[in-house]
């Protein structure tokens, strides 16, 4: 199924008996992306089944947990539970809790398969919805594939989302996002802001660009 997936919208999901406000939608603002092709000529949908995607999920949780610690050296006892499908979508949602020197924070992920996206980095950054985005920009990378940068919020800049998207050849994008606040909703949430957002973008761009993180 192809749909238009936007970036840092208030979705909400329910992984590992944990509600998760998840990232999922843009708005205007000043961008400095690369002007490609995209989809890419020739994307096919896999149009996984439910057992494939499941199946996906538990390669998906079972890397990101050998690998967040390193990416994100500051996260203290990280938690991945299986990310999940939403509906009869074409793609995963998935969080990865933890606590450093502030507090409990998490970062959410959103893996699309080959075509799911419909809009091209540019137009990600184009107003969509009721989000204020700070900042977008984009590097081409060497294969040709595209790293967006994107940083926003609902309305008050002190709770920020930054989301680091990797748009690969093949058609798939992997979103990942860390916050500045606790985006974990439940009945211990901390709803201060903190004072920045608690992964910056190169630790961020290092699980969006791993190959192994993707749905493809």
């Amino acid at each position: 199924m192809k749909r238009k997936i936007a970036r840092f919208a208030a979705a909400i999901t329910l992984t590992a008996a944990t509600l998760v406000a998840l990232p999922l939608a843009a708005s205007a603002a000043p961008a400095d992306v690369p002007d490609i092709v995209w989809p890419p000529v020739g994307t096919t949908p896999p149009n996984y089944p439910p057992e494939e995607l499941d199946k996906r999920a538990t390669e998906l949780q079972q890397h990101l947990t050998e690998v967040f610690p390193a990416a994100v050296p500051q996260a203290v006892d990280p938690v991945t539970p299986k990310p999940q499908q939403l509906s009869d979508s074409q793609f995963l949602h998935g969080t990865t809790v933890f606590h450093d020197a502030i507090g409990r924070t998490g970062v959410t992920a959103q893996y699309n398969a080959p075509g799911v996206v419909q809009e091209s980095p540019g137009q990600a950054c184009e107003s969509e919805g009721g989000w204020i985005v700070a900042s977008c920009d984009g590097l081409l990378l060497e294969d040709g594939s595209v790293l967006l940068h994107q940083i926003g919020h609902s309305g008050d800049p002190a709770f920020q989302v930054a989301t680091a998207s990797h748009y690969m050849l093949d058609g798939s994008v992997t979103m990942i996002s860390s916050y500045s606040y606790d985006p974990i909703i439940d009945g211990q949430q901390d709803p201060n802001p903190r004072p920045e957002i608690a992964v910056p973008f190169d630790q961020l761009d290092v699980l969006a660009t791993d190959p192994e993180l993707a749905l493809n």
